[in-house]
């Protein structure tokens, strides 16, 4: 299983990866934890990285590709989150899965309407004691968490419209993209988790067994 989840924030992306991950035996490759893990190692291109961050400048695509090339190579399944995000970003994954030999099995665009992902992601609050994210009204705070409770600023109302207007500008036209290759599935990203899970491996083993 070589896969790409797409999807706008909050739409459930990493929590999917991580139980298809447990369910296949395939490796959860985040874009934003490769970074952060290069970055910690103070490897030449962590150092790269840190610049750009320094500087406040977006990391440049094939930087980012060069960093998850080695663990899209090692591993024999994958499930790949935070990445592409735009075409030129999609391209050049093209390549380094080009170069290393390997194939992209599917690509899954987890959906949900923006009014519903505000309502998700805007309830969210962080535990200044423990670090822990609950939701207000799906995960609320259990008694032994003594908080105090915020709301973290990029999950303010406009924060996540402005997010939700980058994706749908950027990354929605990917879903082209990927169709022309026959290679999308399409989720509703609204309904229970586990059947959310379910419906993608399905969907993927059709698609590899097609």
């Amino acid at each position: 299983m070589r896969v790409i989840l797409l999807g706008p924030q909050g739409a459930g992306k990493g929590t999917q990866a991580q139980r298809l991950a447990e369910k296949v035996g395939a490796t959860h490759i985040s874009t934003g934890d490769i970074v952060r893990a290069e970055i910690k190692s103070g490897s030449e291109l962590g150092k790269k990285v840190q610049e750009y961050n320094d500087k406040g400048e977006l990391v440049p695509d094939e930087i980012i590709v060069e960093m998850a090339k080695p663990y899209l190579d090692d591993a024999d399944a994958w499930l790949l989150d935070g990445f592409p995000r735009n075409e030129a970003q999609a391209k050049a994954l093209d390549q380094a899965l080009e170069d290393i030999g390997e194939d992209l099995d599917a690509v899954v665009a987890l959906e949900a309407p923006d009014d519903a992902l505000v309502v998700r992601l805007s309830g969210r609050r962080q535990s200044q004691a423990t670090g822990k994210i609950y939701h207000l009204q799906y995960d609320p705070p259990p008694d032994d968490d003594p908080g105090p409770f915020v709301q973290r600023d990029d999950d303010a109302e406009d924060s996540i419209r402005r997010r939700l207007e980058i994706y749908h500008d950027q990354t929605e036209p990917l879903k082209d993209y990927y169709s022309d290759r026959d290679l999308l599935i399409t989720v509703d990203a609204e309904q229970e988790i586990p059947k959310v899970t379910e419906e993608i491996l399905g969907a993927v083993r059709r698609k590899e067994d097609a």
